[in-house]
């Protein structure tokens, strides 16, 4: 039974709006947009992970829980967790392209390109070693003694390896559900009154992971990004407040709802508390009681009165805009 889904991806959407707010010769630019293409890449093969168990089902008493970020005796974020009464599998998910290899003499994994470009990485074995043991410190803290066990996925099953570690588990999607499923073989650990209760204690103390504003975290000013409501039909920024929505006046494109977009780059990329006076300046409108107006009606908290009140979103706010903003763009 799958109790925990992937959040939304909020810091690859994040890190897309802000490249299109940053001028294109900006000194931070190659590095954000390798950062894009990491955290997409990322976010892929966790998606394929997810995809393995929304397909395949297990004739047995189990809990799955993705994208899980606990602490223990330090932070550390989980791809997949499966449980089941012979303990705890972590899934971790690489996908790299390109031949790997890993040499024998350093904690790296070699990834070689078709062009002969050539990439170090952590070895996957190291970020593995190292959740599960932050899983079993958590485990401890709360009383449970089980097995933890761990395997790291490559979404793609075309992928070449070299010199694969022998302490290191390594599966393509297709073979989870088998690999999982010997596990059955072996002797439980668990009664299900207390993988009830180790799932539920996971659940509790799961923290969202907040990367934002990211501004703050490539270190760039907010008055370097380009301000003004920002047409998806050509990219311009400096949509203007008409009776239907916000007009472009560059191409012509009329959208009822680019404010909302304009609202969560403002908080992601910027600050999570503001005041109308901070959204006017970004949206690069005068209009005091139109930007109330749609503080209301986006159901932003707000405390104080008068020229007093100031906002403050949390990331279930950004999760629920991102859906009606999807929403409203189909």
């Amino acid at each position: 039974m799958i109790v925990k889904r992937k959040s939304v991806p909020l810091k690859l959407l994040g890190l897309e709006m802000l490249v299109k707010r940053l001028p294109a010769n900006h000194p931070n630019m190659e590095n954000i947009l390798k950062e894009v293409h990491k955290v997409r890449a990322g976010e892929n093969g966790e998606r394929i992970l997810e995809s393995v168990f929304n397909k395949y089902s297990f004739p047995f008493e189990h809990y799955i829980l993705h994208d899980l970020n606990l602490q223990s005796s330090g932070k550390f974020q989980i791809d997949t967790l499966f449980l089941s009464s012979q303990g705890a599998v972590i899934l971790e998910v690489k996908n790299i392209a390109g031949r790997i290899e890993f040499p024998q003499d350093q904690n790296q994994l070699i990834r070689v390109l078709e062009n002969g470009q050539v990439d170090a990485f952590e070895c996957p074995s190291v970020q593995l070693e190292r959740n599960m043991i932050l899983l079993k410190d958590w485990l401890f803290a709360k009383g449970y003694s089980i097995p933890v066990r761990g395997a790291v996925v490559f979404p793609r099953p075309q992928q070449n390896f070299e010199n694969v570690r022998k302490n290191l588990t390594l599966l393509f999607p297709y073979e989870i559900p088998v690999y999982l499923r010997k596990h059955k073989e072996t002797s439980p650990s668990l009664d299900s009154k207390t993988l009830n209760a180790v799932a539920k204690d996971l659940l509790y103390d799961h923290r969202r992971y907040n990367p934002f504003p990211l501004t703050k975290s490539y270190n760039i000013q907010p008055s370097e990004l380009v301000p003004g409501v920002r047409c998806e039909n050509c990219g311009t920024h400096g949509m203007q407040t008409i009776h239907s929505g916000w007009g472009c006046k560059s191409c012509g494109y009329i959208d009822k709802f680019a404010h909302i977009q304009a609202f969560l780059e403002y908080c992601m990329l910027i600050d999570f508390q503001f005041t109308n006076s901070d959204i006017r300046s970004f949206f690069r409108t005068d209009n005091k009681d139109r930007v109330s107006r749609m503080l209301k009606y986006l159901e932003i908290p707000s405390t104080g009165k008068n020229r007093g009140v100031k906002y403050s979103v949390g990331l279930s706010d950004l999760e629920r805009l991102y859906e009606m903003q999807k929403g409203n763009l189909k």
